[in-house]
């Protein structure tokens, strides 16, 4: 079976963090056969310093330029310049380990397995007791990782070589290139700028598929990588907290648009929320208005159409 490997990487304005990503993975015991970046930089000084690294790297790298920066179509153009088997997507900021690559391959030597989910080397917990109380994650399955009906992925508690998941983040994960076209998935350009939870979206689509077809998506500890992750949008800034309840909403619609639980457990996560801010003496007064938003523009953000004009500028 094809076990070639093309990665992923979308990059902006990060000259730095892509030069020592890509040094990281030529340092690797094994690379793969090819690497994508999509630079969405704006600056030219920027861009022809990129291309230089791209250009001037031992392994097999294509670069191309696009001129809108989104997260989202960036990924999707390079699904359309991917030639391998397996489909690497992986950010700009991320240490790879000498094996990561030996590792990937052998889990994609079982054809049952469809998706595979990195694992940072310093996660962050969210299965709390108040996190089951406010629907941010699902006690009965807190072993396995898994999309709550409030719309966030939570890991498992443990994780092994190979533990089930419902969806991956979008720092590191690899699928089939087959699966993406049989099923004809790309992510979401509705998702724009950060596009908070464009990777769940995306993720747990291609999970749903590969239940039907009785194939396997994991997370698995074979696959330990350091993402060293930007802090912006880590806080609780307007531009996030409209971003997090819009985007979840517009998600709960296309999965479970029948289902009032879904509904309820959304509006009650932002209860918790909104309560953990008051308590934190944080700006509670975002969420209130973001909800707001949400039903002075209902139809709109159900269709995808989330007025980010109003809110990111």
């Amino acid at each position: 079976m094809d076990q070639d490997i093309s990665v992923i990487i979308p990059t902006y304005n990060r000259v730095d963090a892509l030069q020592r990503t890509l040094k990281y993975i030529q340092k690797a015991d094994d690379f793969p056969e090819e690497i994508i970046i999509v630079d969405q930089t704006n600056n030219s000084e920027l861009i022809q310093q990129i291309k230089k690294i791209c250009s001037e790297c031992e392994m097999n790298v294509i670069y191309v330029h696009q001129d809108c920066p989104s997260l989202t179509k960036a990924r999707n153009r390079g699904i359309e310049l991917a030639q391998n088997e397996i489909v690497l997507f992986m950010d700009d900021d991320v240490d790879v380990a000498k094996d990561t690559f030996v590792s990937l391959r052998n889990l994609f030597s079982n054809p049952l397995i469809a998706m595979v989910g990195g694992v940072d080397k310093t996660p962050v917990s969210h299965n709390s007791v108040l996190g089951y109380f406010f629907g941010k994650a699902s006690y009965f399955k807190r072993k396995i990782g898994h999309v709550t009906k409030a719309i966030y992925g939570r890991f498992p508690l443990v994780c092994s070589n190979q533990t089930p998941t419902e969806w991956v983040m979008g720092f590191f994960f690899a699928v089939r290139r087959s699966c993406i076209l049989r099923w004809n998935l790309r992510f979401d350009e509705k998702l724009q700028y950060y596009a908070y939870a464009e990777d769940l979206d995306f993720s747990y689509g291609f999970y749903l598929n590969a239940k039907r077809e009785n194939l396997k998506c994991i997370m698995s500890n074979k696959l330990i990588v350091n993402h060293r992750v930007s802090n912006e949008y880590r806080l609780p800034t307007k531009k996030a907290t409209y971003m997090v309840i819009l985007h979840r909403e517009y998600i709960r619609h296309k999965y479970f648009a029948r289902n009032i639980k879904a509904y309820i457990f959304c509006l009650w996560s932002d209860m918790g929320d909104l309560i953990y801010r008051i308590i934190h003496k944080q700006n509670a007064c975002d969420i209130i208005r973001a909800r707001s938003f949400f039903y002075k523009h209902y139809s709109d953000i159900l269709q995808g159409n989330f007025h980010y004009s109003n809110f990111m500028n």
